[in-house]
């Protein structure tokens, strides 16, 4: 689940592994993790043949910087990504505490809507629900995730929490392709807004609702997604249910896709069967419609957490993924693929 310093949740439980601050002084503390893995994907695509896929690397590094001067605390989180094979800054911002539950944050935030965390570290799993399969071509950058789901942005947020309800309202310089600044001028100008509400219904219910809007001058278009998800945790238990459904006129997977109509949703179970290990199933399904590309997949995974101590984790799991696929430049195939992870966690 997203955002565990904005949004205060108890939900990242029994088959999450969370880091822990070092402290440096009252005012300065850090945090990270290591992330590497080994994964093999074997698809079989009807009519076109088979492939495979291999990898074995670091996927992700990263360290958190925490600032505390109250009311007034900041985080920047600086990364390296094996995809991108350099040092990024992910998130950077400010939180003002204005008292009575009330906050606002500005800078470089992950966005709040999403079950699945954007960090290996508040996954209970090794994959994505929503990733795409080998078995699927990709074009551009942004065609890593079917899921439509925002990712980081540069934002205004407000946020207004007790232990009943989490309210926040963002405004930020686009959900998708927000890479220009807030308003601007003629086709540098963007716009996004993020919505997002979590409401504690008691004995373990969680009940999450959040949608985003964007405006993009120069493409002169518009997109838009709900995201909303159900989660309850009772003893060593954790089950989550979630749906988003989002529309879209404009380039977001970095083709010249046109209008896209996009579906998604997940059903997860988590069981904590002792202190070190535990055990995840999941289904997910994901559905795009649009003038380039269409493609719907189920995928089936079950994975298996063991921690050896507070500060390595070893992540397990296999996935199997039916579904089918057409562009405009190829005949619709059916695919199915099989795919294995080992993952290695240290966090700090």
């Amino acid at each position: 689940m997203k955002n565990k310093i904005v949004f205060a949740s108890a939900l990242l439980g029994a088959a999450s592994f969370a880091t822990a601050e070092i402290v440096v002084n009252d005012v300065l503390s850090f945090e990270g993790f290591v992330d590497m893995s080994y994964s093999h994907a074997d698809a079989d695509l009807k009519a076109y043949g088979e492939e495979s896929d291999n990898s074995f690397a670091i996927d992700q590094v990263e360290i958190s910087w925490l600032f505390n001067f109250e009311p007034v605390t900041a985080r920047v989180d600086l990364q390296y990504e094996e995809a991108g094979s350099e040092m990024t800054v992910d998130q950077a911002f400010v939180v003002y505490d204005l008292g009575n539950g009330l906050a606002v944050s500005a800078g470089r935030i992950d966005s709040m809507l999403g079950f699945e965390a954007f960090e290996p570290t508040g996954l209970y799993q090794y994959s994505f629900a929503y990733a795409l399969p080998v078995s699927i071509p990709t074009y551009g950058d942004n065609l890593a995730d079917a899921s439509l789901l925002p990712g980081t942005n540069h934002a205004v947020r407000l946020t207004y929490g007790n232990d009943l309800v989490l309210l926040a309202a963002s405004l930020q310089d686009g959900v998708y392709n927000g890479d220009n600044r807030l308003g601007g001028s003629g086709e540098d100008s963007n716009c996004g807004v993020e919505l997002a509400a979590s409401f504690n219904l008691g004995n373990g219910l969680t009940y999450f609702i959040g949608g985003a809007y964007e405006d993009v001058d120069a493409s002169d278009s518009d997109s838009w997604i709900v995201n909303s998800y159900l989660a309850y945790e009772t003893g060593a238990w954790v089950f989550a249910l979630e749906l988003n459904y989002g529309e879209s006129d404009d380039d977001i997977y970095g083709i010249d896709s046109g209008e896209v109509d996009h579906f998604s949703g997940l059903v997860m179970a988590n069981f904590a069967y002792s202190e070190q290990g535990a055990v995840t199933g999941r289904l997910s399904y994901v559905d795009v419609d649009s003038f380039y590309a269409n493609f719907h997949f189920y995928k089936a995974s079950l994975a298996h957490n063991w921690a050896f101590t507070d500060n390595l984790l070893l992540v397990a799991e296999l996935s199997y993924v039916d579904g089918n696929y057409h562009d405009v430049d190829m005949y619709p195939y059916d695919f199915k693929e099989l795919s294995a992870a080992l993952e290695l966690l240290f966090s700090f």
